[in-house]
């Protein structure tokens, strides 16, 4: 049966009125003219229950209430999902699921689901989680087409995992992203086994790629007179370099965002506001293509992200760099060069708009002669104790 309309409400069933003075008080579904009542195991005495608000009255009932709204959410929640991917509805489905017993789990396609929950959550999340989205989609349509629902446990999950690690995917983002999926299907009674919570939650990986100071230079001296068309991308890559901005920044940086030798702007991705002092290097790319624009134009001319990725990789090429490069190599390079200029990390999160230092930590590395430096200078025994391996 699929229910076109419904209401769901708290009342109070003073016809089952117990020795103690109090009353049960039910859930009550009515949808397509047929009413199913639900007992919360709760009990109120009738002098503090409010009929209109469907809660108690008054001090000492804050848990009370909370327990009422929850069921009630979680039973709108459930047929709301219902209607949302089309699956038909029995009284036995809707008692089973508010006792607990749902097994309808086994009807529903994985695809069906994720496409219901996807269009419910992009009206919400920003342009680049969804993304992530729809390429968890993809893969997990790769990996097992028709996949059902109750078909998800622990071990499609280590099997989805490895298949992340065999075609190289974004394994941390994958495993992240289908994790809160999962969470709301178990909250609406779609999925019941949860043995999928028992696959640890994987690491980002370090990111280790960064350029040395010869290496940008070898990007800022390499001849494109004869690949006028990769000029832009070599500019912008460079420029990320030099702030450690993100590409969605740069490609959306305004004359207006840059005054006085500062950028300040909000940033794309993570919504937080930024402000990087510019040194001169990057003025002199911003002096290249500020004449070029007019006032209300970005500062850079807009390239499709792919086409940088690609352009960069030729970029590295020519200019005989061992390392493959991508427009996210200059964010890490910037970090890492502060960071071996002894720039104190709290600056270093400040300036590439980071909200905890534990996300900055993944962005700067450390070469070994810097690290064997700074042992040199460690003394790890008192100064007054003579220490005979200072002669080894």
């Amino acid at each position: 049966m699929t229910i076109n309309y419904y209401t769901v409400r708290a009342v109070l069933r003073t016809d089952k009125i117990r020795k103690n003075g109090t009353c049960p008080i039910y859930v009550v579904l009515q949808y397509n003219n047929v009413t199913q009542k639900f007992s919360t195991s709760e009990f109120i005495e009738e002098k503090y229950w409010d009929k209109d608000k469907e809660q108690g009255i008054g001090k000492g009932f804050g848990n009370l209430n909370a327990v009422i709204k929850k069921k009630k959410q979680n039973l709108e929640d459930f047929i709301r999902e219902s209607k949302s991917i089309g699956r038909p509805l029995s009284k036995t489905d809707i008692s089973n699921f508010w006792n607990g017993k749902t097994e309808t789990d086994n009807e529903i396609l994985f695809s069906t689901f994720y496409e219901s929950y996807c269009k419910r959550h992009f009206q919400t999340i920003r342009k680049s989680t969804q993304i992530h989205y729809t390429t968890l989609g993809k893969k997990i349509d790769d990996f097992k087409p028709n996949l059902m629902v109750s078909e998800i446990d622990y071990s499609f999950m280590v099997e989805f995992d490895n298949y992340l690690v065999e075609t190289k995917s974004g394994r941390y983002n994958m495993i992240k992203f289908l994790k809160t999926v999962l969470k709301e299907a178990v909250k609406l009674g779609v999925l019941k086994n949860e043995s999928w919570k028992g696959l640890k939650n994987v690491s980002p990986n370090a990111r280790e790629v960064y350029l040395t100071p010869a290496e940008i230079n070898k990007i800022e001296i390499c001849d494109l007179s004869t690949k006028k068309h990769l000029e832009l991308t070599r500019c912008m890559f460079l420029f990320s370099c030099y702030t450690g901005m993100r590409y969605s920044d740069v490609v959306a940086l305004k004359k207006e965002n840059y005054k006085n030798g500062v950028i300040t702007l909000k940033q794309v991705k993570t919504g937080v506001d930024l402000k990087v002092p510019v040194n001169l290097e990057a003025k002199k790319i911003i002096c290249k293509y500020w004449s070029k624009r007019k006032e209300n134009e970005n500062i850079f001319p807009r390239i499709e992200n792919q086409t940088v990725n690609r352009y960069l990789k030729k970029i590295g090429e020519i200019a005989e760099l061992k390392k493959t490069l991508h427009f996210h190599v200059a964010r890490h390079t910037f970090g890492t060069t502060l960071l071996n200029n002894n720039v104190n990390v709290f600056y270093i999160s400040k300036m590439m708009g980071h909200k905890k230092l534990s996300q900055t930590y993944a962005y700067t590395g450390i070469n070994v002669n810097k690290m064997k430096d700074i042992m040199g200078t460690v003394n790890f025994q008192p100064k007054n104790e003579n220490n005979n391996l200072n002669r080894l």
